[in-house]
């Protein structure tokens, strides 16, 4: 196992959650929940690869692995996601997006489906063992894909037009 690649993935996972918590920062008062449920989706996403990148080298420091290891880090990653997901659906936030679909909101599935499955089918083969011998690198995969998806996240949240915003008030 390659514990320098997986502290580089936290670290860079770390950088989105950093990008986030200034970004939530600079909005007094948080009133678009269109940017807000990006927002949300990118911290989710940095701390699910941060939290993820980190169980493999605290589980093997106890003697597992091989495929032992890869197929509990998996299934930890898994339901983290999967719990991640259900509550992000459930934030009022998150349900805004049903009202209004801009330009980036139709064009964001087009990126974000694949790698929501690139996430899940990653982690479903480690844990079926339908590869065996590539349990690292699907689980690298899945990781990647998580850092890309928050990237992308982070993308859509910075440069949509379509997000009103309004002047600060005090001369900012």
């Amino acid at each position: 196992m390659e514990i320098e690649l997986f502290v580089h993935l936290a670290e860079i996972a770390g950088v989105f959650v950093g990008f986030g918590a200034l970004i939530s920062l600079r909005g007094a008062q948080p009133t678009d929940l269109h940017g807000v449920a990006y927002l949300q989706g990118v911290l989710l996403l940095g701390v699910w690869v941060v939290v993820d990148a980190l169980v493999p080298i605290a589980v093997s420091r106890y003697g597992v692995s091989g495929h032992t290891l890869w197929l509990s880090c998996a299934l930890a990653a898994l339901t983290i996601w999967a719990v991640g997901l259900m509550l992000y659906s459930r934030t009022p936030a998150s349900k805004a997006f049903g009202g209004s679909l801009d330009r980036f909101d139709r064009l964001f599935p087009a990126v974000g489906l694949p790698l929501h499955i690139a996430i899940a089918g990653s982690l479903l083969l480690i844990i079926f063992g339908v590869l065996p011998g590539v349990d690292e690198a699907l689980y690298v995969t899945a990781l990647t894909a998580g850092v890309v998806f928050a990237g992308w996240a982070l993308l859509i949240l910075v440069i949509d037009p379509g997000r009103e915003t309004e002047p600060r008030q005090g001369g900012d």
